[in-house]
């Protein structure tokens, strides 16, 4: 059954190709009617229709859907540009610029100048948060002597 195809030009070949899927496809439906018969006629035979018989296997517990495991939140991404003037708008640097962004930009700024105003801006932030860690803190004391209290400032 080997024939040697390299006589066949390109057109040819592709030609035969659908030749050969066609005929593929109509064996195999062919394929398929005679068996479909051979399975009416046994199901006739021991007086059931082949949707019966076919109900009867095809009646298979579905499976269960695998559950995800719940999604872990993701923190917040922490912000890389800001406004100079209007610390309010800020921008993490991820997605489509902001409309205030574009602005700054047209208007001949550079995106560096948010940048900086933004580290300044964390800076600030940070030295209040530093400031409040450090403030001194009132601690009671009790004298063993005199059960009295005395309120001490430490720093620690």
């Amino acid at each position: 059954m080997t024939e040697n195809l390299s006589g066949y030009s390109l057109p040819q070949l592709k030609q035969l190709r659908v030749r050969i899927e066609k005929e593929i496809a109509k064996q195999e439906l062919a394929g398929k009617a005679s068996v479909l018969k051979k399975l009416q006629k046994l199901a006739r035979a021991h007086g059931m229709t082949l949707d019966e018989v076919l109900g009867a296997t095809a009646q298979v517990k579905p499976v269960k859907a695998v559950s995800k495991a719940p999604a872990v939140p993701k923190a917040p991404v922490p912000v890389k540009y800001r406004h100079p003037s209007k610390q309010d708008l800020a921008w993490s640097g991820r997605g489509r610029r902001p409309q205030w962004v574009e602005t700054w930009l047209s208007n001949g700024g550079a995106l560096d100048a948010l940048m900086i105003s933004a580290q300044k801006f964390e800076k600030k932030l940070q030295r209040k948060a530093d400031a409040s860690k450090s403030a001194p803190k009132v601690v009671a004391a009790v004298s063993q002597d005199a059960g009295e209290t005395e309120a001490a400032a430490t720093t620690e």
